[in-house]
């Protein structure tokens, strides 16, 4: 694979995980594990068609996959180690430029 193509795939992941929902979603997963459709959305607080929208991103970037289980999907992260790593840090990152800020604007 050509380091152009590489470094085009980390943007594509970042891109898709920009998304507060979608970030969301990865932390409930890896907080909660496996979990189906509907335990999604109600920790989610969005419309089943809009979870499953931003599932579908997630599954094209191969960080989200699923299992069908007594006529349900399960939905799971692939990599829960490598994502855990990659969304503290980028929460230690937030916090350390934030410092300072009291309030949201």
């Amino acid at each position: 694979m050509k380091i152009i193509e590489k470094k085009y795939r980390s943007s594509i992941v970042f891109r898709i995980l920009g998304y507060p929902i979608r970030y969301a979603i990865v932390k409930i997963l890896l907080e909660h594990g496996p979990l189906g459709l509907n335990d999604i959305v109600k920790h989610v607080g969005r419309a089943k068609n809009t979870v499953c929208e931003h599932l579908g991103k997630l599954k094209l970037i191969n960080i989200v996959r699923f299992e069908k289980e007594r006529g349900q999907t399960i939905y799971f992260i692939k990599y829960p180690k490598e994502l855990t790593i990659l969304l503290n840090t980028c929460e230690k990152l937030v916090k350390r430029t934030t410092k300072g800020l009291e309030t949201d604007y």
